[in-house]
Formats: structure tokens, C-alpha cells, sequence
């Protein structure tokens, strides 16, 4: 019996062929008598690659061009594909184990999709089960800001981290944050609302420069501590996710550790 929760449509399948395909290419252009370039590469050289392909493809979106995007996002599978090859000749894993891998996330994370969970209410459910199941998954210790990379840029990390920070319903955003530099003006639309973002993050920026501060240097270092005192936090509430602390319990914790950290 095929316990398989997933119909595989004619869509689906073409996609299979064709992906097989493409592995099958990467896989002639580094065997011997391929392409010199790149049977040499490696996980470590074909770094810039990726990050230069992702920021293309953030540019196509941007342009709003579905070809561009269509072209761009090849040109990223292609190197999934690379690294893939790279690791199936050291014995590593593969095209095959990293799909379904994470083909098998993608089901155990959507229990109420592939699963008995009752359906989603609304995005926000689907995000807070997602955490949980991640805290699961680690033994119950997982960390809701750890996972994140910092070395992504100081903007992406920080907004990054201040979601998750509010999510688990934190008190930082309502004594760190300046809500009355940028109202909503509920008649703008989501373009409007953009560009009076962006101009409010010019000045910060100009304002920060003319100070002689590095704007990147600096939000990086204040989105660590945030980081940090969050771990704190979470080291101090022990096996209780911060999400499902009382809100006042989840309040004292946070500012136990802020006095902790500035006492230190």
C-alpha cells in the first residue's frame, strides 16, 4: 500500500524528467573529458555563484519580469545541482537524498495539510506550528534566533530577528521601537507606504554616516545583542519555548536578562 500523501500530478512529473535531466548535464560537464572549469569546482568556489544568482533573481522579481525570473531561477538550480554532484563524488549526499529530504520536511511540517492536525486558521498559525515543530524536531531546545545566519546583510538579519522577536510576543518592540517616526496612514497604498519607508531609512542612514558611524557595522552590532538577549532569555526559561510563557512571566524573564546583561 502506498502510504504516500502527496498526489503526483502530470505537472509533477514533468518536472521530474526534466530536472533528471538537468543533473544528468551536471553530471557529463564534470566527469572526465567535460568541462575543465567545472569538474575543478568546489562547495568553497562556488560561493560567490550562489550569492551572486540569488541577488539576480531578487533583481528580476524587483522588475517585475516572470522571463527574467524564470532564467534566473535556473540558473540557481543549477547550482544546487553542482554542490549536489560535488558532495555525490565524495560520498556525500546527493540530488536524490537532498530532494527528498526536504520533500520529507515539507510533509512533517504541514500536518495539516498531509496530516490529522486540523486545518490553518491563518498564515500566522501556520508560522507559530512551523516553529513548534522545529522545537520538536531539536529535543525542545531549538532557538527561535539562533538559526538565522548573521552573516546575512545587517537589514535582512535585523529584520529578521525583530520578527521572531515579536512573534513570540517579546516586549522589545513596544520599549525600543519608534512607532510615531512612521504611522500608518491607513489611505496610502503598499507602494506609498515603500517609499516613505525607504526615504525614513535614507535619513537614519545619512543621519548615522554624518555622525562618522558605519550604518552596517552599527545595526549589525545592535541586532547581535538583540540576538544575545534573547538567548539569555531563553537559556533562563529553560525547556518552555518563550511563546508559551504567560505573558507576564515571558515579560519578567526579558527584563530579568536585560538587567542581567547591562550589570555584566
Amino acid at each position: 500500500m502506498d502510504n504516500n500523501p502527496v498526489k503526483m500530478t502530470e505537472s509533477a512529473k514533468l518536472a521530474g524528467e526534466a530536472f533528471a535531466e538537468l543533473v544528468a548535464t551536471v553530471e557529463t560537464l564534470r566527469d572526465p573529458g567535460g568541462c575543465p572549469w567545472d569538474a575543478e569546482q568546489t562547495h568553497e568556489s562556488l560561493r560567490p555563484n550562489l550569492l551572486e544568482e540569488t541577488y539576480e533573481v531578487l533583481e528580476a522579481i524587483e522588475a517585475g519580469d516572470p522571463s527574467g525570473i524564470e532564467e534566473e531561477l535556473g540558473d540557481i538550480a543549477t547550482q544546487i545541482v553542482f554542490h549536489a554532484d560535488i558532495a555525490r563524488r565524495v560520498d556525500g549526499f546527493t540530488s536524490a537524498t537532498l530532494m527528498h529530504a526536504v520533500r520529507e520536511k515539507l510533509i512533517r511540517r504541514h500536518p495539516h495539510v498531509f496530516g490529522a492536525e486540523e486545518s490553518a486558521e491563518s498564515s500566522g498559525d501556520v508560522v507559530d506550528r512551523w516553529e513548534a515543530l522545529k522545537r520538536a524536531e531539536s529535543g525542545g531546545n531549538r532557538s527561535i534566533v539562533s538559526s538565522l545566519p548573521s552573516a546575512m546583510p545587517a537589514l535582512a538579519y535585523s529584520s529578521s530577528v525583530q520578527k521572531r522577536v515579536m512573534r513570540a510576543g517579546l516586549p522589545w518592540p513596544e520599549t525600543h521601537a519608534m512607532p510615531q517616526m512612521f504611522g500608518t496612514d491607513l489611505e496610502e497604498s503598499d507602494d506609498e507606504k515603500e517609499t516613505r519607508a525607504g526615504e525614513l531609512l535614507m535619513a537614519v542612514v545619512r543621519q548615522v554616516q554624518a555622525a562618522g558611524v558605519d550604518p552596517e557595522t552599527a545595526l549589525r552590532k545592535a541586532t547581535l545583542g538583540l540576538r544575545d538577549h534573547v538567548l539569555r532569555a531563553e537559556e533562563l526559561a529553560g525547556e518552555t519555548a518563550l511563546a508559551e510563557l504567560k505573558p507576564d512571566e515571558r515579560t519578567r524573564i526579558w527584563d530579568q536578562t536585560e538587567i542581567a546583561s547591562t550589570d555584566e
